[in-house]
């Protein structure tokens, strides 16, 4: 009798799990509502950069990715590759073409894109359900938590909204006018630079209430300004931004070496920072990285730029 109630219990418990495993919510945001599992067990990111740190960072390892890929080389998960184990998750094609057969050949159950990639909702949809998550219209704060909704990692993306939040009550704790102080973050070339307000660290100064050279109000992010411009520029603080890929850093010492270049303020009072781009990007765990380094960089200093001023 004990061994057939035993036996009903087990019973019991491996219905309940499969019931679990096959229950299902109506996830809506922006993109419409779909129809999504509760606790999905094979994720596919289309996105890198965004979507797969963020994605790692909450506990959930996708079962594919995009990344980033030359001829003959292995893929390279942007902003992932150095901070995550990723030897098990597959490379589903490049963020601008996943192959549609390599994710087929996964059997997901839930796929997730960026703003960018919405085009690719009804194409992918017959795979699995597709969620585009608004990462072009909301800060990253916003379509974080809207991600930590969908694979049900709330508790641990409040962890890191906290973490976030009280670096930028410190932050201003400590610069009571933050206002005060300007920042430049720009992507250098060997013979041009673009102003940069995307990502990361762009919605940290957002946050952290510091201001931009007046000359942001006309400029366009993106755009491509001659190096006679760059005194255009010029800020308490300018910060350049690297990824490791490339040979950046050795490629644009000539313009560091320039007489232009050592007259601008932030360079003369050793204030022009270096950030990699892809490991404090477009994620929570990015805002808290840029949060720190500029606590440490510019809040630390701030009664010597009162005095040199």
């Amino acid at each position: 009798m004990k061994r057939l109630q035993c036996t009903m219990v087990m019973m019991t418990v491996l219905l309940l799990s499969n019931v679990t495993f096959a229950q299902t919510k109506v996830f809506e945001n922006q993109y419409g509502k779909v129809e999504v599992p509760v606790e999905p067990q094979c994720v596919v990111s289309l996105h890198d950069f965004s979507l797969t740190i963020q994605l790692l960072e909450l506990g959930i390892k996708p079962c594919g990715s995009s990344a980033r890929k030359k001829l003959w080389q292995d893929p390279y998960f942007r902003g992932a590759e150095n901070r995550f184990d990723m030897s098990d998750v597959q490379y589903i094609g490049s963020h601008k073409a996943p192959d549609e057969e390599a994710i087929a050949a996964l059997k997901p159950d839930l796929i997730i894109g960026t703003s960018g990639q919405a085009v690719l909702k009804e194409k992918l949809s017959h795979i699995a359900p597709v969620v585009i998550l608004p990462t072009d219209e909301l800060s990253i704060k916003e379509w974080a938590a809207q991600l930590a909704d969908l694979v049900n990692k709330k508790a641990r993306y409040q962890d890191q909204l906290k973490e976030y939040n009280w670096i930028v009550s410190e932050f201003k704790r400590i610069i009571p006018h933050p206002k005060k102080i300007t920042v430049t973050t720009l992507e250098m070339y060997e013979d041009s630079i673009y102003l940069i307000a995307r990502g990361g660290l762009g919605e940290v100064i957002k946050d952290f209430g510091l201001s931009r050279p007046a000359v942001y109000e006309e400029a366009k992010e993106g755009l491509e300004y001659s190096l006679e411009r760059m005194s255009d520029f010029d800020a308490d603080y300018i910060i350049d931004t690297y990824e490791p890929l490339y040979n950046s850093r050795e490629a644009t010492q000539p313009i560091r070496d320039s007489q232009q270049w050592q007259d601008l303020f932030a360079v003369q009072h050793n204030q022009f920072l270096y950030f990699n781009r892809s490991r404090y990007g477009e994620s929570m765990g990015g805002l808290i990285g840029n949060a720190y380094l500029l606590n440490s960089h510019i809040a630390e200093r701030a009664m010597q730029l009162d005095e040199i001023r």
